[in-house]
């Protein structure tokens, strides 16, 4: 076992640095040579490669010329489970420059689609949010352990959201980014979940979608900079057992954790438990756990949808008091505040890709 143990910690170190990831074995700490270099590596081995599906799904896939950038007007499609869907979904997902996950636990996800030409603009995956993030249970909420039992519930983290070619062009992303807010999504996550009990306590909850977050790739965002109703809280610790588990490691790190310590796992704890298990992984090779500060900070954006958010995630409150967020204004807000000032700026971005592919 011995040996075995020390062929699997080699290999380890050989995947992280085959993505430029180097440990320093006297220092006990990790470094990163090149932070998008290495998530763009990640990436293109864990995310679908877009032109696989391109041909089944160029039919939704706009051209520049069919975009009128004042007539953009989005609409929301729920993603299914059809073959249709799944394929229009990968295709998209194959243009993060990072690895996406599937996200855990409850999930909502949803096309985003432009009405004058039926052409994708973008996509959002929401899912369960961590168990523990001191950027949001300290900074943010600042709420007490039994009051994030009881509602964590009503939040959720939008694990990849954005805008794909051509409309990433014309601030797309930014629109895509709005339409978390408009009332349908939580209306869809009250008709899903009405009927659920929380995973964690058992109980029946309220299935209000309150409260939703999300954590930039590289520090800050573009995308929620400035953006309305999307507030910038702080900067995450940089732990992350992305670079380990997506890399072929998680497979080797199985060999010597324990089926029993595999079993804890239940629906709902989602990335903690897959810290948790790593940490016993690496403890078992004589590996630090140092290995996950790996150190890109990540920027951390809340975005509430009640007036009382705060008081109600605190418990202090038992009736939410939803904003006024309709439809029709946040996409005004988008073309008269990113639009407008910059329209001949991003009609050439989109003429400048037709030129591109002549």
């Amino acid at each position: 076992m011995a040996v075995q143990k020390k062929r699997i910690r080699e290999k380890i170190l050989a995947n992280l640095a085959n993505y430029g990831v180097q440990w320093n074995e006297t220092e006990r700490k990790i470094s990163v040579a090149n932070f998008r270099e290495t998530q763009a590596k990640l990436a293109s081995q864990t995310n679908p490669n877009q032109e696989v599906y391109f041909e089944k799904v160029k039919k939704y896939i706009a051209s520049p010329e069919e975009i009128d950038i004042l007539k953009v007007e989005p609409y929301l499609v729920l993603v299914d489970q059809s073959k249709e869907h799944n394929r229009i979904w990968s295709y998209a997902t194959g243009f993060w420059s990072i690895p996406v996950t599937t996200g855990y636990g409850r999930r909502l996800r949803y096309f985003v689609f432009d009405k004058q030409n039926d052409k994708l603009i973008g996509i959002v995956g929401l899912a369960d949010p961590v168990i523990g993030l001191e950027m949001r249970d300290i900074k943010s909420i600042s709420w007490t352990k039994e009051q994030k039992i009881d509602r964590l519930y009503n939040c959720m983290t939008a694990y990849i959201l954005g805008a794909i070619p051509p409309y990433n062009r014309i601030l797309g992303g930014k629109l895509v980014a709005l339409t978390v807010m408009f009332p349908e999504v939580r209306n869809w996550f009250f008709d899903k979940y009405k009927n659920s009990k929380s995973i964690i306590t058992g109980e029946q909850k309220k299935p209000y979608l309150v409260y939703v977050d999300t954590m930039g790739a590289f520090g800050k965002s573009s995308i929620y900079n400035r953006l309305f109703n999307w507030d910038f809280i702080g900067y995450t610790k940089g732990k992350s057992h992305i670079h380990i588990t997506a890399n072929g490691s998680w497979e080797l790190i199985k060999k010597v954790v324990s089926p029993e310590d595999f079993k804890t796992y239940k629906y709902g704890q989602g990335p903690n438990w897959k810290m948790r298990i790593l940490e016993k992984g690496l403890r078992e090779l004589g590996l630090s756990t140092e290995m996950m500060s790996v150190g890109w900070q990540r920027g951390y954006y809340r975005c509430a949808l009640a007036e009382n958010w705060k008081e109600y995630l605190q418990g202090k409150e038992n009736t939410v008091m939803w904003k006024n967020l309709q439809k029709n204004e946040l996409v005004e807000y988008w073309k008269h505040r990113w639009i407008t000032p910059r329209l001949e700026n991003l009609q050439k971005k989109l003429t400048d890709i037709t030129d591109e592919e002549e």
